[in-house]
Order: C-alpha cells, then sequence, then structure tokens
C-alpha cells in the first residue's frame, strides 16, 4: 500500500468514525425524547426513529468493519 492509498484509508475512516459518532448523538437524543414524552402518537414517532437510527449505526459500523478489512 503506497503513502497516498494509506492516508486516504485513514481519511475515509475518519469519515466514517465522524458519521458513526453523529448517529450515536442522534440516538442519544431520540431515547431522551422518548423518555420525556407522554402522548401516545409521540411515543410511536420515537420507537421508529429509534429503530430507523439503530439500522443506520449498525450499517455504519459494518462499512467500518469492511473498510479495516
Amino acid at each position: 500500500m503506497t503513502k497516498k492509498e494509506a492516508k486516504a484509508l485513514k481519511a475515509e475512516y475518519n469519515r466514517r468514525i465522524k458519521e458513526m459518532k453523529v448517529i450515536r448523538s442522534q440516538l442519544h437524543c431520540a431515547y431522551a425524547a422518548f423518555d420525556s414524552v407522554t402522548d401516545p402518537d409521540m411515543m410511536d414517532a420515537c420507537i421508529f426513529e429509534i429503530s430507523a437510527l439503530k439500522s443506520r449505526y449498525n450499517y455504519a459500523v459494518a462499512n467500518i468493519k469492511n473498510l479495516i478489512q
């Protein structure tokens, strides 16, 4: 692997880690919102948002693992 390829790989790795951290932060906010709502419709919305964010997070983790291999 050349230095240029290694630098590009490191940059892509850092970008994906940052993306994963953003999703984790959004997931934390979604859980906080769920804990604070009392309306059943809002609870459902929070549950769907949490589910979607979990899927995005798992996808981001898989992308990072694939990048490392």
